[in-house]
């Protein structure tokens, strides 16, 4: 029986992207016995998965003490395979039959999935995420069939990609308008509570369904999301959820690149069919990096010359498909 050792990234959309090697392990070695050492934030995404032997929890400390607290937790026993996508030190400090450790290549314009699958050796497998009975009934139960549900995560983890709420309002009060049997699925942290707050008076109470309120985990909010019909989104680890579970995905891009870390269609080279769509503003991702005050540490917003008109016309095509 295989035992292997898999630490994955911090950031939740990367934490997703690396759900397609899990994937192709519980695919090719279904007996293995996997460890998975993980940042608190993304964790939840993989306590039902099926052949999870040992979730470890290490959160960033001063001097990197949680790579050696990490180490003295794994180190004691052999490891047949260790997958290593937050390149550590530690994993040559290991014993282990084969090691796989990533290593950022400068330029690379493939998909941050295929990139991944290239590093660690193996076919690109979609990423996915798994649900235990439990959470896809409380899903269930919260949306029902027969209505049609519109996921929306106005949010980002940086303001320069977040489309303005303003627009987010914009869209769900015309969705809701245009197509009477819809809901709108409003996804954000807590903390994001003020900037989302305009849609949420303003979205008639009847026709919203605020996850934020319910305090769910990230498992949880991804059995939410397979049950939506279409999400709408800003480039996040949410927008990466909704297109591993299979949701319809459209994401909005300005200062990232869509062909690195646009919603993966893992499903497109079966079926030749498009679902996930990328709507990204004016400028190219190189012409932003190329203006004068363009940073990834500054608080604007580089997002506005993205219409509602635009946005609406494509979100209406993709609800005729579905």
């Amino acid at each position: 029986m295989k035992k292997i050792l898999f630490i994955t990234c911090s950031r939740i959309g990367d934490a997703v992207l690396t759900t397609g090697v899990l994937n192709h392990i519980q695919n090719a070695t279904p007996s293995a016995q996997v460890t998975i050492a993980s940042d608190p934030l993304p964790a939840p995404l993989f306590t039902d998965y099926p052949l999870l032997d040992n979730l470890i929890i290490f959160a960033k400390q001063k001097h990197s003490r949680h790579w050696f607290n990490l180490w003295k937790q794994v180190k004691g026993q052999h490891w047949d395979w260790v997958i290593d996508l937050r390149g550590s030190v530690i994993s040559y400090a290991l014993r282990c039959g084969r090691r796989s450790v990533w290593r950022q290549k400068p330029n690379d314009q493939r998909h941050k999935v295929e990139q991944i699958a290239s590093m660690v050796g193996i076919p690109v497998t979609s990423p996915t995420i798994w649900f235990k009975h439990n959470r896809l009934e409380v899903a269930k139960n919260l949306l029902p069939e027969g209505t049609f549900y519109l996921a929306m995560a106005p949010a980002a983890n940086w303001v320069g990609k977040q489309w303005a709420i303003e627009r987010f309002t914009t869209i769900a009060g015309k969705f809701c308008e245009t197509h009477p049997n819809a809901k709108i699925v409003l996804i954000a942290a807590p903390h994001e509570r003020p900037m989302v707050q305009t849609l949420v008076e303003n979205v008639p109470p009847a026709k919203l369904i605020n996850l934020m309120d319910r305090h769910y985990d990230l498992g949880q909010i991804g059995a939410c999301l397979q049950q939506c019909q279409l999400f709408l989104g800003n480039d996040s680890g949410l927008m990466h959820m909704a297109a591993a579970v299979g949701t319809p995905t459209i994401g909005l891009f300005g200062p990232s690149r869509e062909e690195n870390y646009g919603p993966y269609d893992g499903h497109f080279a079966e079926t030749g069919v498009k679902v996930n769509t990328v709507i990204r503003i004016l400028k190219t991702y190189d012409q932003l990096k190329a203006m004068p005050n363009f940073s990834h540490q500054s608080q604007d917003c580089y997002m506005n010359d993205l219409t509602v008109d635009t946005v609406w016309e494509i979100l209406n095509q993709q609800y005729k498909q579905n």
